[in-house]
């Protein structure tokens, strides 16, 4: 792995908005899809920018992730984006989404690139915005040793948050922080000449920072065995299934916040066949003697898992927008790796490979059957 150590200027976020200022004075790129903080400071809005010093103002890798980064760029290109070069400043999972809503034809990445960097974790929203000032002095020492109890759960157990199987352009290590410097290596042609265009030759070996991705992946491999045999037996069955969604209230925000849920109107929202006559209550009344109000709020989650598992990516957008702290990341990741596996699919691996669900084979699944037949 090749590439060049930057020793930090000020901080991390400095540093990597000298890089992007170059990136644009050179006319690599147009514009910057780049987070910025929100004039009352209490969270960070995707901004797109080409003017220098707007790019002073934006946050590169903020504490938490209010917005998907996938849904500001699906607003950005559902229509295509003619020929402007767009450099897309994200996180891992924010880049995997964009290829997965790419395949599914709600992103145009021509044009598109993106600039990605190992990701330490995201803060839950709701604890950053009761103390901002706060949370961002703790997250610049999380960056430094990647140890925080107030991650996303989805963070402790996230397994892709570096540059293996990465569909990016350029990547910025952050693995070795505590000496105060950072790596950046392109993972493209395109971003080998982005680079050298501003002077950066990257010709030094960055293998050694391997070793600390390795110890990080170790530890979360751990975290999520742990977590999923933990799950695994709270779901089990229709009766721990609605158990473990009892306090929802079926408000959809989890599938508001979702960057693999695009539908325009979702048919749980609709005011067709989702809807019951009153009739129909009063009879599940007759059978069950009480119905709880609003409805069908399992239907709701296992249809969402049904449309979106083999392209969930694990972002925890959904957890951390539900208004009663549901653990929905947590189921809904559980069952995406357990469906992904079936597949041996990896979602936003490769922009070339198909979702499953869009392909058929007349031959496929028969181990599972199988496994069912006999046991």
């Amino acid at each position: 792995m090749m590439g060049k150590v930057i020793p930090l200027k000020e901080n991390l976020n400095t540093t990597i908005k000298e890089i992007l200022e170059l990136l644009l004075e050179k006319e690599c790129f147009d514009a910057v899809l780049v987070p910025v903080r929100v004039p009352s400071g209490e969270s960070f809005a995707y901004l797109l920018m080409k003017d220098r010093r707007i790019l002073q103002s934006c946050t590169p890798l903020p504490p938490i992730m209010p917005v998907q980064g996938a849904r500001a760029l699906r607003d950005l290109t559902r229509r295509g984006n003619s020929n402007l070069k767009v450099l897309c400043v994200m996180r891992p999972c924010e880049i995997r989404a964009s290829i997965e809503l790419a395949k599914l034809r709600q992103i145009r990445l021509e044009n598109v690139s993106f600039l990605s960097f190992d990701c330490p974790g995201a803060l839950r929203t709701k604890d950053y915005i009761n103390s901002p000032e706060e949370s961002d002095n703790q997250y610049q020492e999380i960056i430094a040793t990647w140890e925080s109890e107030n991650f996303r759960s989805a963070c402790n157990t996230c397994l892709h948050f570096s540059y293996e199987g990465l569909p990016a352009d350029l990547h910025i290590h952050l693995t070795n922080m505590k000496e105060e410097r950072m790596g950046i290596t392109p993972l493209s042609d395109k971003g080998k000449e982005s680079l050298s265009r501003i002077g950066i030759e990257c010709n030094g070996d960055l293998s050694g920072w391997q070793t600390e991705v390795n110890e990080i992946s170790r530890k979360r491999i751990a975290n999520r065995d742990k977590a999923f045999s933990e799950l695994r037996d709270k779901i089990s069955g229709a009766e721990g299934f609605h158990d473990f969604f009892s306090d929802c209230i079926n408000c959809h925000n989890c599938m508001r916040v979702c960057p693999i849920c695009y539908c325009r109107q979702c048919f749980f929202d609709s005011s067709g066949e989702a809807k019951s006559e009153a009739e129909d209550y009063l009879a599940k009344i007759g059978a069950k003697g009480g119905i709880r109000f609003p409805g069908d709020m399992m239907l709701f989650h296992l249809g969402r898992m049904s449309h979106m598992a083999l392209s969930c990516v694990s972002c925890g957008a959904c957890e951390d927008g539900c208004p009663m702290e549901v653990p929905v990341s947590r189921a809904f990741a559980f069952v995406a790796d357990e469906v992904q596996k079936m597949f041996d699919y990896v979602p936003g691996r490769n922009e070339e490979e198909p979702i499953p669900v869009q392909t058929y084979q007349e031959d496929e699944l028969h181990q599972y059957e199988d496994a069912k037949g006999t046991g």
